[in-house]
């Protein structure tokens, strides 16, 4: 359109086809000799070369592109049967195009190359970004495996040690004791690879673990659970109420003579899931209680699963004993796959 208005200003008749067709034969050079400045600006790049090196390249290139240039749109022009009046094509290219265009013709080739350096870095960034997260995410991958495969130990050297303790008192507990246990190691095998779970699945392994404690403690151990029923599909992480519970059958009901209650809780509120493992037992010895390996681990992998949406907090109930409240996002199979849609 400049061009049309400039010539049409300047009294000469053009039409809008004449007009169009001289600018495509002037910027169509510009496709074949884009490749070249790609080609040249990868060769030579401010990263890979010295930039003295790379700063003489491109100022050179883009004298020898720019020159270029102009012989092709001058070509492209006098065969759109537009060519300035009574002269011959070197003439026209030595005497006109070079003088007026040539500095034009060389701050193109530098925008097209800092076109290409901007893409480049885009793409680098963007790769970056995406690499970060993969690595991300297997590192937290790998971090929540290495927490689980630290519980596991844990309640199986303290199962292995009550069996050997009940191996002299009564065999036969002993013995469905191991049953059990295989059952409970069975199970976590199942979900070995998961970090999340249905808190119907979790409650299933948790009654496997309780089994094994019922047969240590008889009537000594009494546990409820207080469970809403729209809670049970909820996705929670994958033993997470196991060392817990252990934790309130190892401080708060084995030390007392008389044994004690465990109540598990599950509730939904405002979109929460809302978990609660108490008892009546000892409860806290101290101002401030302190986390062992179970609780350490359950608060490294809510950090991990639920960044900034977690909480884990640890009281005493009115009546004494000790209480563990965590509070994650109530999610759903459902919802993660409606969302995902």
């Amino acid at each position: 359109m400049v061009f049309y208005l400039r010539m049409s200003g300047a009294g000469e008749t053009i039409t809008w086809r004449s007009a169009l067709v001289y600018q495509s034969a002037a910027w169509a050079p510009w496709v074949a000799l884009t490749p070249v400045v790609l080609a040249l600006g990868r060769r030579f790049s401010l990263e890979r070369s010295r930039l003295w090196v790379a700063v003489t390249v491109h100022l050179a290139a883009g004298l020898i592109v720019g020159a270029a240039y102009l012989a092709l749109a001058l070509a492209g022009m006098r065969a759109a049967s537009y060519s300035p009046p009574e002269r011959s094509f070197w003439s026209a290219y030595v005497d006109w195009m070079l003088p007026t265009y040539l500095e034009f013709a060389v701050l193109t080739y530098f925008a097209i190359l800092g076109l290409v350096y901007a893409f480049e870095y885009y793409r680098r960034y963007v790769t970056g970004v995406v690499h970060a997260s993969r690595l991300e995410t297997e590192l937290a991958k790998a971090q929540l495996l290495a927490l689980r495969t630290q519980l596991q130990p844990h309640f199986l050297f303290n199962t292995l040690h009550a069996i050997s303790s009940l191996m002299d008192e009564d065999v036969r507990a002993a013995r469905r004791m191991i049953a059990r246990l295989a059952d409970l190691l069975r199970s976590t095998l199942d979900t070995t690879d998961q970090q999340e779970i249905t808190l119907l699945r979790e409650l299933e392994t948790l009654e496997l673990y309780l089994d094994i404690e019922r047969e240590r403690f008889s009537d000594r151990l009494q546990v409820d659970l207080e469970v809403h029923p729209e809670t049970l599909e909820a996705r929670v992480p994958n033993l997470i109420l196991q060392p817990l519970v252990e934790n309130a059958v190892r401080h708060g009901i084995a030390p007392l003579h008389e044994g004690g209650r465990i109540t598990v809780r599950a509730a939904r509120e405002a979109g929460r899931l809302l978990l609660a493992v108490e008892d009546d037992g000892a409860g806290i010895q101290g101002d401030q209680p302190r986390e062992g390996v179970g609780l350490r681990n359950t608060r490294a992998r809510l950090a991990r699963l639920y960044p900034e949406g977690y909480e884990l907090v640890i009281d005493r109930p009115r009546d004494g004993g000790f209480r563990i409240r965590i509070e994650i996002p109530f999610l759903t199979d459902a919802s993660t796959n409606g969302a995902g849609d």
